[in-house]
């Protein structure tokens, strides 16, 4: 009996450290859910901000991507600037990873960002590739 109790105990206790959540800070890699065009996608914690004005989602996390393809299945790119909340890392982050590749500078869209006040995404980091996406094939394309 005794040994049934402490092999309950550590599964609980195992438990309770894989439901452990993640401790983001800034400068942080990760490996996330990704779609199955971008495979070797990355995604960085580029700033933490905190907002107590907002009712929701006050801690926003300013992510850059690396690694996407996007309307162009042979061109990797890169998203210099993506809002994120907490929610969104949680559903979308895997792993994070000790290597430190090179990721666009993400300062100007997050001035432009403050600027007009900028909303924040809620959903998984794949899905709000897809939204980029799908916007990018809006656009008109650049004249030459």
């Amino acid at each position: 009996m005794l040994r049934v109790a402490f092999g309950f105990v550590c599964l609980m206790f195992a438990a309770a450290l894989q439901a452990a959540p993640n401790v983001y800070a800034e400068g942080q890699v990760w490996l996330y859910r990704n779609r199955p065009s971008d495979p070797d996608s990355l995604l960085k914690i580029q700033k933490i901000d905190t907002d107590p004005k907002r009712a929701v989602n006050r801690t926003i996390y300013h992510i850059s991507i690396i690694g996407v393809r996007l309307n162009d299945p042979g061109v990797r790119r890169e998203i210099s600037h993506v809002p994120v909340s907490r929610e969104s890392l949680d559903d979308s982050v895997t792993r994070e990873i000790p290597g430190r590749p090179a990721f666009p500078d993400a300062s100007e869209g997050i001035a432009e960002w403050r600027r007009v006040k900028g909303g924040v995404f809620t959903i998984p980091v794949a899905q709000i590739i897809d939204v980029v996406e799908q916007t990018m094939r809006k656009m008109p394309a650049p004249q030459q």
